[in-house]
Formats: C-alpha cells, structure tokens, sequence
C-alpha cells in the first residue's frame, strides 16, 4: 500500500500553485491599496470604499451608495495625486456604485394551532351517544377546547 501525502503547511500549498498565489497576491495588493486609500479620504467616507479592480493604470472603487460615489468622484484629483505620493501610479479612477439588498427576514413562523371545533357539535354529539370510552372522550376534547 503506498504512504499517503505527507501534510504540508497551507503557506507552501499556496505558494506552489501558481494561480492560487496570484490570487494571494492580487488580494495582498487590493488590500494595500484600499488602506491607502482609505488614508488619503475623510473618516466618514473611508469605511464606505474599497477597491473593486487594480488594473493598470486604472483604479476601480466600489461604493455602496450614489452619494458616496459623486463625493469621491469630485475628489479623484487629489485622490490621485495622493496615491502617486505614495508610489502607486493611477491615471484613471473609476466608481462603481454596488448596492447591497437588504437580506429578505425571514416570515414569522407561528406556532401549529389546532383549529377550535364547533363546540355544540361536539356536546350535541357526545349527548346523542351511549355512555363508554367514546362518550367520554368527545365530552373531555368539549371540556379543552372550549
């Protein structure tokens, strides 16, 4: 029988396979960027962006609201300019708005509810029957019921 694999760290894995670490690379790089960004914009508005794309001399943000966007949009000069100061050469800054649904809640699940007799029926049925097991039964499910 042959020996199995050895276990191998998850950092060697990622590092040999070729498309796996330029994943790993491309998202070490996005990340990167998103905190200079987020350095280079207002608090209020830091949190609300992240990079969607960074191709090469185009920088994608995405946004998740219309008014986030213009407000970025007007300071893309600086934001530019800022982000050459720290090395990173972008000519072009793009916005993309990528709104968020809110998740749909789930319906309220209400409780399995036995539907009431008509109670009459049962008492006029219980009365029309012979004393025994039967009579006593229907007159018990009157009495809980109602």
């Amino acid at each position: 029988m042959a020996k199995p694999n050895p276990l191998q760290p998850l950092a060697r894995i990622l590092a040999t396979d070729a498309q796996i670490a330029a994943w790993h690379d491309r998202m070490q790089r996005e990340t990167r960027l998103t905190t200079a960004v987020r350095r280079l914009l207002p608090r209020a508005l830091a949190d609300r962006v992240r990079v969607a794309d960074a191709a090469a001399q185009a920088l994608t943000l995405a946004v998740a609201a219309g008014a986030v966007a213009a407000v970025i949009r007007q300071r893309a000069p600086g934001l530019l300019a800022g982000l050459q100061r720290e090395g990173w050469d972008f000519t072009e800054l793009r916005v993309r708005v990528q709104v968020k649904g809110e998740p749909l809640l789930p319906a309220k699940i209400l409780p399995n509810q036995r539907p009431k007799p008509e109670l009459t029926a049962l008492r006029q049925l219980a009365a029309s029957l012979p004393a025994g097991p039967l009579r006593a039964a229907i007159e018990r499910l009157a009495r809980r019921c109602g």
